[in-house]
């Protein structure tokens, strides 16, 4: 509920206040009105279209138990592989493992299926997983439907809202401090728990274009939540790492799971597939070994570098070019407006 006091701004009081309004803040805010909370979810956007996955999404990361490789205990220790030992697992399994079966069925309930029409996930492997984790699915309208669920359930929402600190009692937070980016209404939102769901930190660093907002992920993503926990006493880890991804030349657009979990490989100036030299699962190697890859190529004075789709099964083909713009519409048109088929020429 909202009191106006004229000198400080606008008060709101809830149980939970979420800060950002993207996938984790939906899924925080489902689940928090599901327990009967009070819920407020601020965002600097609006809360339909807001977040990394505003444009949609591909792939959704599961292990379902069909073989050796798919279980949580295998998931984990590729988990512990990827991320060379820089990880907390038992915080791991308690945010992704034990919340996934309910994360699976809130899909399929608000109405975003993971599924093809057959009833079949169409799964694929890429990034050094040990099987294919990917599930493949339309998640286009992803973000609608997570929004519309957390209105049917009673979440109170403050649109284009930017949230600049959070209040503490001395020992414990008590609540947060923003305005509103069109109006600049202040806000004060005191709460009993606090989520903060930025996004990732892009933003921390410049990209290699200088363009800001040509971001492999969302642009809004500043790192926002991380300096306001920082402010207040909260420990960061894992600061000093940058995000890395491999995209098409001056255009930072998702898609590379995509591409390599269909089976398209990488391929030098000569047409050479050179990413076994580099890793074992060749062109399903991890992120940073496919980035060390490219990048080395190029500075050896093998580049250009191209992704080469044109020996795919025209069933694959056909799936991949269906299915690319469920993440982003942008690297299809971008594709289209460089009058690339994927079938028959090098991206």
């Amino acid at each position: 509920m909202a009191k106006n006091h004229e000198k400080l701004g606008i008060t709101f009081e809830t149980d939970v206040l979420i800060v950002g309004g993207g996938l984790a803040g939906n899924n925080a805010a489902i689940a928090a009105l599901e327990k009967g909370a009070r819920v407020l979810i601020a965002d600097k956007s609006s809360l339909y279209r807001c977040g990394a996955i505003a444009g949609g999404v591909d792939h959704f990361m599961a292990y379902l138990g069909t073989d050796t490789w798919d279980t949580r205990e295998a998931y984990l220790e590729w988990v512990r592989r990827i991320a060379r030992g820089v990880v907390n697992l038992s915080v791991h399994n308690a945010v992704f493992c034990k919340e996934l079966d309910a994360a699976i069925e809130r899909m399929e309930r608000i109405g975003c299926t993971l599924r093809q029409p057959d009833g079949s996930f169409f799964r694929t492997q890429s990034l050094g997983q040990p099987g294919p984790y990917f599930i493949n699915f339309n998640g286009k309208q992803l973000k609608p439907f997570l929004a519309k669920e957390a209105l049917r359930l009673g979440a109170e929402v403050l649109e284009k809202c930017s949230i600049t600190g959070l209040l503490t009692d001395g020992e414990n937070v008590t609540g947060a401090v923003g305005f509103n980016i069109r109006n600049g209404n202040f806000y004060i939102i005191k709460a009993k728990a606090i989520v903060l769901a930025t996004g990732n930190t892009n933003r921390l660093f410049e990209n290699p274009s200088g363009l800001p907002f040509n971001t492999w992920q969302c642009p809004a993503d500043t790192g926002a939540a991380q300096t306001m926990a920082y402010e207040v006493g909260a420990k960061l880890a894992n600061m000093e790492f940058v995000r890395i991804t491999v995209v098409p030349r001056g255009f930072s657009a998702a898609g590379l799971n995509a591409l390599t979990g269909m089976g398209g490989k990488f391929v030098n100036a000569s047409g050479e597939d050179f990413m076994s030299r580099y890793h074992p699962s060749g062109n399903r190697a991890p992120r940073y070994k496919l980035v060390e890859g490219v990048m080395t190529e190029i500075y050896e004075g093998r580049g250009p570098v191209y992704i080469d789709c044109r020996h795919l099964p025209p069933s694959d083909l056909d799936h991949l070019k269906k299915t690319l713009g469920y993440d982003k519409d942008t690297l299809p048109d971008f594709i289209e407006q460089k009058k690339i088929d994927l079938g028959k020429d090098l991206l």
